[in-house]
């Protein structure tokens, strides 16, 4: 899970009186011209030296004042995180992250407060107009996967499409549980910890174990070479003491014939992109491809044609981007920005899908993290198709909006060929009448999509997602998975939330009705 929330605490004395004044005690925006405009290029110089500028009618002045700002301050060392009581401490103390003193005069500090509490919206401001979601979808019928005796706190789903099991990481035990496509529990294998990731590599299949679901820099999190069903060995480790890491794909990547893999590791303030090049002699040397955090998602792929797999890798937290790498031989990559975003953009997942039939694969980016801090809903987050001309030269050409969307898969799930999407939120409105949760977004063609889903789409509050044939009669199903907890920057029932606690909904396979409709 990526979501990134965290308190700070301002130390006593002065520097506690500028922060506390600029957040707390002015509620009121600051109209005069002069110092506005003085705010407008003092926030363009700080804010955007780190990542790309935030406007201010990102979010509405309520956050700006107490959340967004506040989020801003440490950075710029005119508020103090306090670290010796946090287990991360002494690694953020050592990465010298926050300036131990201001970096800015406090005249500037209040105009650049004053520049966004001017400018932002008393109220978030909406979404765009888009066509409403229709809770009429028959084309998939729910079905629940228990873990008796756990809370849903799934971290993980994964169909194996050869054997039609579905696999489910689960928090509580630390383990990996097995399902057979009727329901059953086939097998369980205790990780100690929670598993978030799996992918194959040949016979083998490795796991990414994040180590603290919550976001913290303590480095818990490993990456594992599973052992095979009834072969009775343990679990052996590719990759220790990560910073949450959150996937790994395997790849020869610097062409001398032996499998290296690429680990996406999130962290929290701290985190980086790696590839862990395998020794002939054994053990593996790490390289250090972006040494900030967010790594939250890569797809490896010969994308150039010269025969080397490239890098096309989701960059959250604050350094928000598409980044590919060029593969140009002997483990070297060069690095190209293709889309840059904004720090509470929310970016979560993207895939590769040819969207307009033209033969290239296109990105469908997913953004709706919106777990750093209590916030209205963001008009942006959502559904993104960005069209690439051949040379990931990528131009937006749909949006839909889906208040905290967090995965977006793209499929022929209806048979009539062409790629539909479906859409899970972790942080949905929950109280509109129609559920956002789960969407369904039927692609009418023209990139023009009717957006469905079912009535029972709150029964989880779902996290991740797969589809696969998960039953072997010919069309494609999906499987998502609950997680019950979460950061409280949204708004959910009391009722709601005690029902996911009791309902037994740890996952839920939407079985396709399409071929049994058509016998």
């Amino acid at each position: 899970m990526m979501f990134s929330f965290h308190m700070l605490r301002v130390r006593p004395g002065w520097l506690a009186l500028w922060i506390l004044s600029a957040l707390q005690v002015v509620a009121e925006p600051v109209t005069d011209s002069e110092s506005v405009s003085r705010g407008d290029r003092l926030a363009h110089q700080y804010c955007a030296a780190c990542h790309l500028f935030p406007e201010p009618d990102l979010l509405d002045r309520h956050t700006w004042q107490h959340h967004a700002l506040r989020k801003m301050a440490p950075f710029l060392g005119v508020a103090q995180v306090r670290m010796e009581n946090r287990p991360d401490g002494a690694r953020l103390t050592e990465a010298n992250l926050f300036p131990p003193s201001p970096i800015l005069p406090k005249e500037d500090w209040f105009a650049i407060h004053d520049y966004y509490l001017a400018k932002a919206p008393t109220n978030a401001l909406p979404q765009p107009p888009h066509d409403p979601i229709v809770a009429d979808l028959t084309l998939f019928t729910p079905e629940k996967l228990t873990l008796p005796g756990s809370e849903p706190l799934t971290t993980l789903v994964s169909v194996d499409a050869a054997t039609h099991e579905i696999r489910v990481g689960d928090v509580s035990s630390g383990s990996l549980v097995t399902f057979r496509d009727n329901g059953t529990i086939a097998r369980r294998l205790s990780l100690g910890g929670a598993p978030v990731d799996l992918v194959q590599d040949g016979p083998r299949l490795i796991a990414t174990l994040i180590g603290h679901v919550y976001p913290s820099d303590v480095p818990d999190g490993q990456v594992l070479v599973l052992p095979t069903p009834g072969g009775g060995d343990l679990p052996v480790p590719i990759a220790t003491r990560l910073m949450r890491p959150v996937q790994c794909l395997p790849a020869d990547l610097n062409g001398d014939g032996l499998t290296d893999y690429l680990i996406c590791s999130f962290g929290n303030y701290l985190g980086r992109l790696s590839w862990f090049e395998r020794k002939r002699l054994g053990g593996f040397e790490e390289h250090v491809l972006l040494d900030f955090p967010g790594a939250v998602h890569a797809v490896i792929r010969d994308f150039d044609g010269d025969g080397r797999p490239d890098l096309l890798v989701l960059m959250a937290q604050g350094k928000e981007g598409l980044y590919l790498f060029t593969n140009a031989g002997n483990g070297e990559f060069r690095v190209r920005p293709l889309l840059q975003f904004h720090p509470a953009f929310g970016s979560i997942h993207f895939e590769l899908a040819d969207m307009n039939g033209d033969g290239i694969p296109d990105v469908i980016l997913t953004n709706g993290d919106n777990g750093e801090y209590p916030s209205p809903f963001k008009r942006y987050h959502g559904v993104r198709i960005y069209l690439n001309d051949g040379q990931f030269n990528l131009r937006e050409a749909a949006f839909y909006p889906v208040n905290g969307a967090f995965k977006t898969l793209a499929r022929d799930f209806d048979g009539d060929g062409d790629l539909d999407l479906a859409v899970i939120s972790f942080f949905p409105d929950f109280s509109r009448a129609v559920p956002e949760g789960f969407v369904y977004l039927e692609n009418r063609g023209g990139l023009k999509f009717a957006p469905h889903t079912f009535p029972g789409a709150t029964m989880g509050r779902w996290i991740s997602m797969d589809a696969a044939d998960v039953d072997g009669d010919g069309d494609v199903d999906l499987v998502l998975g609950a997680f019950s907890q979460g950061p409280p920057a949204i708004e959910i029932p009391p009722a709601l939330q005690a029902s996911w606690k009791t309902n037994g909904v740890n996952a839920l396979i939407l079985r396709n009705t399409r071929i049994r409709a058509t016998k």
